[in-house]
């Protein structure tokens, strides 16, 4: 039986009320699918930076704009989870965040096209795109704030960016929290859950 997909969309900052209907805003993303909502965000370790909340609860500073329904999956909740587990411990991993090329929006693009062979809505992305193509094609007309984050991803060991990872390269409590979980997602409310 299919089950529907959805991507919650949020308002990031308040000049979206007037650029939103240019097509062009500041969003953050998540993907809702068997009453769960995924999402991406960037911290410091090695592991997964993929987290789930309750749909349409994203932490602050985001404001809940629209849901979007962009199709159904016949995947079941576990098998939803294994292929959001693998994204995390492959190409979402929250030291592999990048504001502009690898954040939220792009995070729910590639998983709603595994679920549902569809994309978003592609103004949830459209200005991180725009600011990466300016950066690379007239660097100048872009602010050296703005140069500085469309620099070039610099990709973590192991994930095409060269080297494979030292097993020195963990924090000082031995890169694991209390309970022995290498994948500890930090920068997310106590409400959010991270993918194990």
């Amino acid at each position: 039986m299919p089950h529907p997909v959805a991507v919650n969309i949020y308002d990031l900052n308040g000049f979206n009320e007037y650029t939103h209907l240019l097509g062009l805003g500041v969003y953050h993303s998540g993907l809702e699918v068997h009453g769960r909502e995924y999402a991406f965000g960037g911290h410091d370790q090695r592991c997964s930076g993929i987290f789930d909340t309750a749909p349409r609860e994203a932490p602050p500073p985001a404001r809940f704009r629209k849901t979007v329904v962009v199709g159904h999956t016949t995947m079941s909740p576990s098998e939803v989870a294994r292929a959001v587990e693998n994204m995390g411990e492959t190409s979402y991993l929250g030291c592999a965040y990048h504001l502009l090329e690898r954040n939220c929006n792009s995070f729910v693009e590639d998983l709603c096209v595994e679920l549902t062979g569809r994309k978003p809505p592609g103004y949830i992305n459209r200005l991180a795109r725009i600011a990466v193509v300016a950066n690379q094609c007239a660097p100048c007309i872009l602010p050296a704030s703005v140069r500085a984050i469309a620099g070039p991803t610099v990709m973590p060991p192991g994930m095409g960016g060269g080297g494979e990872r030292d097993e020195d390269e963990d924090d000082e409590d031995g890169g694991e929290n209390a309970a022995g979980d290498r994948r500890l997602l930090t920068r997310f409310p106590e409400s959010s859950s991270r993918i194990r």
